[in-house]
């Protein structure tokens, strides 16, 4: 009999990358037979949270997000470990059980094989439970197209071309191509926009999408950690400048801007949040608040804690963990040149202990008292994924690049003045905005997985790193496959610079 389980194994088995039919075979003690599946209102619930959580582990797994995001771009230093070197030198063959995970896309595949068979599984469970409403069978299926739609961007970042999978995995595996990642993001575009039209601004009973309470909470608990309307439109304005489209881009970005009354999101009130200090809620990273507008949660009140797959578990030493040395740092002189303004607040906000000879970025850390026993090393800090700054850098990137270059500056000094730093000059052109913007992404964003994909999209790679862009053309700014995928998928090939 076949299963469905209701965790990432099955998920894993489901997108077809592993050699999967005798597992599927074998009975299962601990599993929900596909009879008894999908059937009633919790069912739906479970279902479609676990698209949540396999994009969380996706994430975290071996610290992916800052692997992909930001080790390459050569802002942290790496003490002793071997394959984050390999890791910031862009080595990306090298032979480490970490990098092994990093080149394997299957987690992923995860998440979209789960929001695959959500998304088929849903509007059935309508008839079967009256407990389950269409209108809430909406608001899941939204949910789920939003992470599905995004976990299709994060992978084409990352990988590039990538195999294009929208249907539930049934019977023989199937070896499947890779997809141009032009078609793979209009798919995601369009889903996306799909979803905004029947997502909340907030999931707090005001908007005709969502009325009443959502599934026994209020709105302040679902603040940040569900797809909304706004994270839909941050995502399609992402998606579209990634494709070159600042035009759209623009237009979706104000139109989260236009609905601030409605969504709430706003700049940091105070610079100090920026961090996420001990036993201190309403920081970025402790997350769910008007500046955060999709997050990862990793929540101690509901024992969400972890002792890896977070970036602390490499970047923190004595005396918030019991070891002398961290994984990774920002040498001095870093910090001093890629903060060049003496009365930028953020240098002193996010690094500690300026005197010795390896700072300690103390941008994200651990956060309540009670997780900071030294030998349980249990970190809780929320992955960010967008927040309103980041957008408002997008937005005058966008502003930049479509001609309108006082409104990029206007936009930019917005950000500026709330750092403490001078004002952009008037006399700036289109390129000198594009670098100042740069700089202060690389300021503002520092370890919160931006810094490689925005070196890819201004085209500076080779300024960066020791690519060239030749390397860059032939596929080197992206990472290579698993051997492991490329053996069980003879379709698949790899970009001529890893070969």
């Amino acid at each position: 009999m076949r299963y469905i389980w209701i965790g990432s194994l099955m998920c894993l088995l489901a997108t077809g990358w592993l050699s999967c039919k005798k597992m599927l075979d074998v009975d299962a003690t601990r599993a929900v037979t596909e009879e008894n599946m999908w059937k009633t209102k919790n069912d739906a619930w479970a279902g479609s949270f676990a698209c949540y959580s396999l994009l969380r582990a996706a994430m975290a797994n071996e610290n992916a997000y800052w692997a992909y995001g930001d080790m390459r771009g050569g802002d942290f230093t790496v003490t002793k470990r071997g394959d984050l070197q390999a890791l910031r030198s862009s080595n990306l063959t090298s032979n480490y059980p970490a990098m092994d995970a990093w080149r394997d896309w299957r987690r992923f595949y995860a998440v979209i094989a789960q929001c695959n068979l959500a998304l088929s599984k849903l509007p059935g469970i309508t008839e079967q439970d009256n407990r389950y409403p269409r209108s809430e069978m909406k608001l899941d299926m939204a949910q789920v197209r939003f992470i599905r739609a995004f976990t299709y961007f994060y992978i084409v970042r990352v990988w590039g071309d990538v195999p294009f999978i929208t249907a539930p995995f049934e019977g023989e595996f199937t070896a499947s191509t890779r997809e141009d990642w032009n078609k793979v993001l209009d798919f995601a575009m369009g889903e996306v926009l799909a979803a905004a039209k029947d997502l909340p601004w907030k999931f707090d009973g005001t908007n005709p999408e969502q009325q009443g309470t959502y599934r026994g909470q209020g709105g302040s608990h679902w603040q940040s950690i569900l797809a909304t309307r706004g994270a839909c439109y941050d995502l399609a304005a992402h998606i579209a400048a990634w494709k070159k489209d600042y035009v759209n881009a623009l237009n979706y970005i104000n139109i989260i801007l236009d609905n601030k009354a409605r969504n709430s999101y706003e700049y940091v009130t105070d610079n100090n949040m920026l961090v996420a200090p001990s036993g201190t809620s309403g920081s970025t990273f402790r997350g769910r608040t008007n500046w955060n507008i999709f997050q990862l949660d990793f929540n101690i009140d509901h024992a969400e804690i972890s002792t890896t797959g977070q970036l602390e578990y490499w970047t923190l030493r004595s005396p918030d963990v019991p070891k002398a040395e961290a994984e990774i740092y920002v040498t001095k002189d870093s910090i001093l040149n890629i903060y060049s303004s003496a009365s930028d607040v953020r240098a002193s906000i996010f690094f500690t202990d300026m005197t010795s000879v390896q700072p300690m970025f103390y941008k994200l850390r651990m956060l309540a008292s009670e997780v900071r026993n030294p030998p349980l090393r249990l970190f809780n800090a929320a992955i960010v994924i967008f927040r309103f700054e980041e957008l408002s850098l997008l937005r005058a990137e966008c502003y930049a690049r479509t001609k309108n270059l006082p409104a990029a500056r206007t936009e930019l000094n917005t950000l500026r003045a709330r750092r403490y730093i001078e004002e952009v000059p008037a006399t700036a052109t289109e390129g000198e905005l594009l670098d100042l913007i740069l700089a202060e992404r690389r300021r503002e964003l520092i370890g919160e997985g931006w810094r490689w994909f925005d070196l890819i999209s201004f085209g500076k790679v080779p300024a960066y790193s020791k690519l060239s862009a030749a390397d860059v053309q032939n596929g080197g700014a992206y990472w290579p496959l698993a051997k492991n995928t490329l053996g069980l998928n003879p379709q698949l090939t790899q970009y001529s610079y890893w070969k």
